[in-house]
């Protein structure tokens, strides 16, 4: 009886993994068409795909990325609302943490330009940011100077340039928004 048992674990674990490989290969594949209806303009097509991926294949990490592209598609249809509801599900879902990272900054952003700058600053506000921390900071920054707060944003701002390689090319730009908003008030 062990045997057997032993046998039928050994079968079911192959099984498994079989079945893991096909659905991550299926997946794959899926989102290689995806991007090439993306490139042939099918928005109807990638709309499909990538709803097809979110929904079946979610635990790969092409159901992150379709969110991201969904989310893009919606932007570029001036749908907010849809863009937004695609943004915080690749937040809560993707499998990759540089998607989810990628999604908080541009809900974030959209927060921004919606008005919604406390909203924004709580989405900022995370521990684990994955090096993603200048983006993070920038954002603060971005946020703080909208409700402001001046100070607070130039040491958001700095904190950013700090956290920002140096040979960035973004580099000179983060520093000129800091620099544009003055010295820092002497208490």
């Amino acid at each position: 009886a062990g045997v057997v048992i032993g046998l039928l674990l050994l079968a079911g674990g192959n099984y498994w993994k079989q079945y893991k490989i096909k659905r991550a290969e299926t997946a794959s594949l899926l989102y290689e068409n995806l991007l090439a209806d993306l490139q042939q303009g099918k928005s109807d097509a990638v709309s499909a795909a990538a709803t097809k991926l979110m929904q079946d294949y979610d635990a790969t990490p092409y159901a992150g990325k379709s969110a991201l592209l969904l989310a893009r598609l919606r932007f570029d249809a001036k749908d907010i609302a849809g863009m937004r509801t695609h943004l915080e599900w690749a937040m809560k879902n993707a499998v990759e943490a540089s998607v989810q990272h990628s999604a908080r900054l541009r809900l974030a952003h959209l927060l921004l330009d919606q008005g919604e700058t406390a909203a924004a600053l709580a989405l900022v506000n995370t521990k684990d940011t994955n090096g993603f921390t200048s983006e993070y900071e920038e954002i603060r920054g971005d946020a703080l100077l909208a409700q402001g707060d001046r100070d607070g944003a130039r040491r958001a701002y700095q904190a950013a340039v700090e956290r920002l390689p140096r040979a960035s090319s973004y580099l000179q730009a983060l520093t000129m928004k800091r620099d544009n908003l003055g010295p820092e008030k002497t208490p």
